[in-house]
């Protein structure tokens, strides 16, 4: 049996508990009201009993029977009361009449007793003998009774008619209990079961769902708990996704330094064995150095002894030497050496550098090749033709350099991965010298960039902290 939802636990436990608290207040409110006719109408009895003692005082001193019957019959004509018998102070029935009622009977009696008084008339004076004997002049003599019997069977039909109205009210306040309940907690359950929903799909995969807010202020927070808790699991997530991708990075690497060991002896010594047999072939046979057999072979061992060196570079460990260097003048000189290097081609760089020193605390020989690196690829990346932009700026202590090109620009699928080793989009390249680059800026504390300039061509940006020994102290 399928276990009942809170809705249901909740408006079940709503509705047992008004019931049965309404069918305490009916039982209650018909006892109370029950004893309360009760006494009222025995109250009645009681003052009926001594309007009608106080009446026959004087038919019962004289044994007036005759008047007794007419009192006896006036009060026996009351819905309620059954019997009337008025007896004298020694027992004697003087009045006895009755009438058949339905239900339970009880009996009220009242004292008849002869009162006098200072002022009294002659006939109730010490010396008048009555059926009682002399009459003292003093107090109050009891010279009989009155007996009434009445029936409750009225009140007991009320009461019952009581009961079943105020049965009916119960039963009505407790379905109007239970639908504004029903109300009231809809909103609430709807919210909690809907965050159920939200957390069943995002338990299925679906990371970036949220809960939506509630309609009432502790769902709303609640909602809003939930959702700071998937973001703090998303930055978790992300964040050992990273981690996990650099321990896969530096195990990569780690294993490329213990093969680089073997690239240098099996690869390097022997490719260097080619280039020398080739030049002493050339030399023998007296072969042209424009030979076109010749310059395949040349092209293809510088190809094959560039790619083995820029591994063996990035598969070493980088270890900064670090000293003072003026960063802007640094730069200046690696745009010098490129200018020369490109002499003959239809490329043109251009620098905006300030002329005022920046002075640094870093490797300069590691920074050289990182920054050269990234200027090398903005010139392959213009075909050796058109314009490089490269400006230097100071701000915060952040030396920035820019390099911009006019190439085709970076698809934006491949942003994140141009920086990894071996990534390239060239048919000669590496994909080793962004990789360099982003690894010795990184072990000098800093971050480089690469996005699409909007007039076309990619921008890359190096932001290096500038740390000097006073800084430290």
């Amino acid at each position: 049996m399928k276990n009942p939802g809170i809705h249901i636990r909740l408006l079940g436990a709503a509705f047992l508990f008004i019931i049965i608290a309404t069918f305490i207040l009916n039982v209650a409110g018909v006892y109370v009201t029950r004893q309360f006719m009760h006494k009222r109408f025995k109250d009645r009895i009681v003052f009926l009993a001594k309007y009608l003692a106080s009446n026959s005082e004087v038919g019962v001193l004289i044994r007036d029977r005759s008047g007794l019957n007419i009192l006896a019959l006036n009060l026996l004509g009351e819905e309620d009361v059954t019997r009337v018998t008025i007896m004298d102070n020694i027992g004697n029935i003087l009045v006895d009449h009755n009438r058949k009622v339905r239900g339970p009977l009880s009996v009220v009696e009242a004292p008849v007793v002869f009162k006098k008084n200072r002022d009294e008339n002659l006939l109730f004076r010490s010396d008048i003998k009555t059926p009682f004997g002399n009459i003292k002049a003093k107090g109050e003599d009891y010279i009989g009774k009155v007996r009434i019997t009445f029936s409750t069977h009225g009140i007991d039909v009320l009461m019952k008619e009581i009961a079943w109205q105020f049965s009916f009210l119960c039963v009505c306040f407790a379905i109007l209990a239970g639908l504004v309940f029903y109300l009231i907690s809809r909103p609430i359950v709807r919210d909690v079961s809907q965050l159920a929903i939200t957390a069943r799909q995002v338990g299925r995969g679906d990371l970036e769902l949220r809960a939506r807010s509630g309609n009432l202020p502790e769902t709303r927070a609640l909602s809003l708990a939930f959702n700071a808790m998937l973001d703090s699991l998303e930055a978790s997530r992300k964040a050992f996704e990273r981690v996990n991708q650099e321990m896969i990075q530096q195990k990569a690497l780690a294993e490329m330094g213990r093969f680089s060991l073997m690239i240098a002896h099996e690869v390097k010594n022997p490719l260097s064995i080619i280039n020398s047999s080739l030049d002493v072939l050339i030399k023998e046979l007296s072969l042209s150095s424009n030979n076109t057999m010749v310059v395949y072979i040349k092209d293809e061992i510088k190809r094959l002894n560039r790619l083995i060196e820029d591994f063996l570079m990035f598969a070493r460990p980088v270890k900064p030497t670090i000293r003072s260097v003026d960063l802007n003048g640094m730069l200046r000189d690696i745009i010098e050496r490129f200018e020369i290097q490109q002499q003959g081609l239809a490329i043109d760089i251009e620098s905006g550098i300030p002329s005022a020193p920046c002075n640094a605390d870093v490797d300069k020989d590691l920074l050289t090749r990182g920054l050269s690196n990234i200027i090398k690829n903005a010139c392959e990346s213009n075909n050796e033709k058109g314009r490089i932009r490269i400006d230097a700026s100071v701000q915060d202590d952040i030396w920035t350099v820019e390099v911009n090109d006019q190439g085709e620009g970076i698809d934006p699928k491949n942003t994140s991965k141009i920086f990894e080793p071996f990534f390239t989009t060239r048919s000669k390249g590496t994909g080793l010298g962004l990789a360099f680059a982003s690894q010795v800026i990184k072990s000098h504390g800093g971050i480089v960039t690469a996005e699409n300039r909007e007039q076309g061509g990619a921008l890359f940006r190096v932001e290096l902290p500038i740390k000097t020994r006073e800084h430290n102290v």
